[in-house]
This record gives structure tokens, C-alpha cells and sequence, in this order.
């Protein structure tokens, strides 16, 4: 049981140390997470975007052909106007003018609205394209940070992971599991020594009967108030 009992302190500090390299990098894997997510949601509107263009061009290009070809017939009618020979052919005529005149008002408000639409989206796009920038600076400051924090600490962190699969190798998996639950149930802590009478942990105090037992060592003692592995380490 002592053994066990020395794994688990051994194993609490390891964590410990873990867990302080750890707060080293404080909240920039998040924060990167997050930019980088918030990076790839404006890069899919600024394709949208340009796709949009795209289209608008596309059909702006289509409606000036379609122009063309109804002014062509235009004046194909025009020229026919002058050349009827009854009133029935001016009338259809002048009918297909008149339809004609309309579809080519039409078309060349379907442009005008190409023109103002994609003038918005082009506002847009460069809008879009100062807040990417301002990202990608920003990843690029973040992951450089941590880069060089990761630098400092790999070698003790691999360390440290290092000893710690040993030490659950020696554990016994119901241990090991108790162990886990217990740390993440205290915010990372699972043993705790006795301080001044007291639970490191919560700091509630212990009966002096209660304190000789865990001397003993000759079995778990766990907090009653917070539930961790209560150990001695004085003397």
C-alpha cells in the first residue's frame, strides 16, 4: 500500500508540473483554434463573393448581347416601316417596335442593377479582405507565441509524460481510474497532503484520530469535504 500510495504522489506531482507548463501556453491554443475557424468562415464568404461577381459579370455580359440583338431587330423594324404597304402590316409592326423598345428598357435596367449589385459586393469583398489580412497576422503573432513556448517546454513536457506512463504502468487500472475521476472532479488535483491538521485541498480540518490513520498508510484515506486521496508527507 505505501508503494501505491508513493506512485499516486509521485503521479499528482507530474500532473502538476504538467498542468503549470500547460497554463504557460494559457489561452493561446483556443484563441488560435478560434481565429483559425473565424479565418476559414470569412475565406468561404470572400469565395462566395467572388462567385457572385462572377455571375453578375456573367449575366451583365449576357444582357448587353441580348441588347445588341433586339437593337439589330429594332431597326430591322424600323427600316420595315417605311416600306408597308397597308395598315395592317404598320400596325404589326409597330407593335413588334413598341415590344421591342420595352424588352431593351428592360435589359438595360437588369444591367444597370448588374452594375450597382456587384459595386456592393466589391465593397464588400474589400471589407472582407482587410478583416483576412488582420487574421492572418494575428494567427501568424499567435502561432509564432506558442511556437516558442512549446520550444521551452517540449523537452521537460516529454519528460515528465515519460515518467508518468511509467508510474500507470506500475498502477493497477481500478487505481489509475479512481485516480483520473478524483482529478477531474478537483480541477486537477487528486492527492492532497496534510497541512496544519488540515486537507491540502479544501483546507477542512481533521480530527487528530482521523490524521493517525492516514500516517498508517495501510490503506486509501480520502477527503470526507472534497473527495481527494489524503497522504502524509511531514517527517
Amino acid at each position: 500500500m505505501k508503494k501505491l500510495v508513493s506512485n499516486l504522489v509521485r503521479l499528482q506531482e507530474l500532473d502538476t508540473r504538467l498542468n503549470q507548463l500547460e497554463l504557460q501556453r494559457g489561452d493561446l491554443p483556443t484563441l488560435i483554434e478560434h481565429l483559425t475557424t473565424d479565418l476559414e468562415e470569412k475565406r468561404s464568404i470572400a469565395s462566395e463573393l467572388k462567385e457572385k461577381m462572377s455571375k453578375l459579370q456573367s449575366d451583365r455580359k449576357m444582357f448587353e448581347k441580348e441588347v445588341e440583338a433586339s437593337k439589330e431587330l429594332l431597326k430591322k423594324y424600323e427600316d420595315q416601316l417605311y416600306r408597308v404597304k397597308n395598315n395592317k402590316e404598320y400596325d404589326a409592326i409597330s407593335l413588334e417596335i413598341d415590344t421591342k423598345k420595352v424588352e431593351i428598357e428592360n435589359l438595360e435596367s437588369k444591367i444597370i442593377q448588374t452594375l450597382e449589385d456587384e459595386d456592393e459586393l466589391k465593397k464588400e469583398a474589400t471589407e472582407l479582405s482587410g478583416e483576412i489580412k488582420k487574421l492572418e497576422e494575428q494567427l501568424k503573432e499567435n502561432r509564432i507565441e506558442l511556437e516558442e513556448i512549446n520550444q521551452h517546454t517540449k523537452t521537460e513536457e516529454a519528460k515528465l509524460i515519460g515518467q508518468r506512463n511509467e508510474i500507470l504502468k506500475e498502477l493497477d487500472d481500478r487505481y489509475a481510474r479512481q485516480y483520473e475521476r478524483i482529478r477531474r472532479a478537483n480541477g486537477g488535483r487528486a492527492v492532497a497532503a496534510i497541512s496544519r491538521g488540515s486537507c491540502g485541498n479544501c483546507y477542512s480540518v481533521l480530527p487528530p484520530q482521523r490524521i493517525v490513520e492516514i500516517r498508517r498508510t495501510d490503506r486509501l484515506n480520502f477527503c470526507e469535504h472534497c473527495g481527494v486521496i489524503l497522504v502524509w508527507t511531514e517527517g
